[in-house]
C-alpha cells in the first residue's frame, strides 16, 4: 500500500483538476488526517504514514492557497526534527504551526471540527488504542495554545473510536458513529460534547417514520450545512471476521429536532474511507474517492460524485447546467459571445 503524497484542486465550474503540491513539501504523515479551510488557508492535523499505527503525529500544518507564503513565528518552540515540513524555494508551502499547551498525543481517524478561531479534535487512534479525548485549539495568536476538554473520569464518555464524524451546532459538538478495528458503533443515540460545560451526553435521535435509523456504521462521511448533517455511505462489521457491511445510502440528520430522513436516491456504488465537502451556493455534496465493491475484492476509486441536498439559487442552478454541457468543451465557445457574465467566467480560472 502507497500513500500519495499530493495536493490536488477540483474547480466546480472547470471540472479540471490541477496538482497544487508535490511530495517536496507535503507532510509525510498524510494517511488518515483531518484537513478544514477558512479563507486563503488549509489547516492539517495528525494522520500516519504507512504503515498505519507505526508514524502517527499530533503536528498542525497550514497551507497558503496565495503566493506569498511567511512562516508564522516560532521562536522557543520545541520541534521533532522529522515534524518540520520540507519547504521550496518559491511558490504554495505547508508550514508547521508551533503549539504550546496540552498538546494530543499523536493520533489518526480522529475528526477535526473548525469554527475559526477555534479548533477541536475528537477521537482517534494511535494504532493500538482508541480514545474519545475531546481538544481545543486556539488559533488566535502566532502560537496556538492546546487545551483538554474532556476528562477520561466523566462516565458519560463514550468508547473510544476512530473514522467517526462530528458537527457543531452552538457549544455542541455531535458525534456519527465510527469505530474500531472490530467494531461500528450505532446511531440510533448520538454522543454530544459540550464545549462549554465540558460534558458528554447523548441525544436519542428519532428514527425515520419508513426507514428506521441508519444501520451502525464508521467510516462514513458527515457534511453540515446550517442545521443539517448528511450522512453518506460507510461500513460496518469487522474485516478480521469478513463480516463486513458496505452502505450506499444516505440519510440527513436535523440538529434541531434530532430526527433521521433518508434520501430515496443511493449512491452509484457503496463506499466508505472517501472525502465529501459541501457547496453551500449549490446545494450540493462533492464526494471523492474511498473504498468500494470489485469483482473479486474491496478497491480503491478515483471517482468524483455530485450529490444534490438542497435546492440552490436559479442562477446557481443555470450555471451548473452550463458547466455540465460545457466542461470539456471551453475552448470551443466563446463565453461572452454566450452572454455569460464576467464574473462567472473568473469561476474558470485555476
Amino acid at each position: 500500500m502507497d500513500h500519495i503524497p499530493k495536493l490536488w484542486r477540483f474547480n466546480i465550474s472547470s471540472r479540471q483538476w490541477q496538482v497544487l503540491d508535490d511530495f517536496t513539501s507535503v507532510p509525510p504523515t498524510i494517511a488518515s488526517h483531518t484537513i478544514a479551510k477558512i479563507g486563503r488557508w488549509l489547516f492539517l492535523f495528525g494522520g500516519t504514514s504507512i504503515p498505519f499505527g507505526e508514524t502517527p503525529t499530533s503536528a498542525v500544518y497550514r497551507y497558503d492557497l496565495q503566493s506569498s507564503n511567511d512562516p508564522l513565528a516560532a521562536d522557543n518552540i520545541d520541534v521533532k526534527e522529522d515534524e518540520v515540513a520540507l519547504r521550496r524555494a518559491s511558490g504554495n508551502r505547508w508550514h508547521l504551526v508551533p503549539v504550546v499547551g496540552d498538546i494530543p498525543d499523536e493520533r489518526y481517524g480522529h475528526t477535526m471540527t473548525m469554527s475559526f478561531p477555534d479548533v477541536y479534535i475528537v477521537g482517534g487512534t494511535s494504532g493500538y488504542i482508541y480514545n474519545a479525548e475531546v481538544f481545543h485549539l486556539d488559533l488566535r495568536h502566532a502560537i496556538g495554545r492546546w487545551t483538554k476538554l474532556s476528562s477520561d473520569s466523566d462516565p458519560k464518555q463514550p468508547v473510544g473510536r476512530y473514522r467517526h464524524e462530528t458537527a457543531l451546532k452552538e457549544q455542541l459538538l455531535y458525534v456519527f458513529g465510527g469505530g474500531t478495528d472490530r467494531d461500528a458503533f450505532s446511531l440510533i443515540d448520538v454522543h454530544t460534547f459540550n464545549i462549554v460545560t465540558r460534558e458528554w451526553g447523548t441525544v436519542k435521535t428519532i428514527a425515520d417514520p419508513q426507514h428506521g435509523h441508519p444501520a451502525s456504521r464508521k467510516c462514513h462521511s458527515c457534511s453540515q450545512f446550517k442545521n443539517d448533517v448528511y450522512l453518506v455511505g460507510g461500513l460496518s462489521g469487522t474485516s478480521a471476521t469478513n463480516q463486513v457491511t458496505l452502505f450506499d445510502d444516505i440519510w440527513k440528520f436535523s440538529l434541531l429536532e434530532g430526527t433521521w430522513t433518508k434520501f430515496s436516491t443511493t449512491l452509484t456504488v457503496p463506499l466508505y474511507f472517501h472525502s465529501a465537502d459541501i457547496c453551500e451556493k449549490t446545494g450540493s455534496i462533492w464526494i471523492f474517492g474511498g473504498v468500494t465493491n470489485g469483482t473479486i475484492m474491496s478497491m480503491r476509486t478515483n471517482r468524483l460524485m455530485r450529490l444534490q441536498v438542497k435546492v440552490g439559487s436559479l442562477l446557481e442552478l443555470a450555471w451548473t447546467v452550463i458547466c455540465d454541457q460545457l466542461c470539456n468543451n471551453w475552448n470551443k465557445v466563446d463565453l461572452n459571445e454566450l452572454g455569460i457574465p464576467f464574473f462567472l467566467q473568473t469561476r474558470l480560472q485555476p
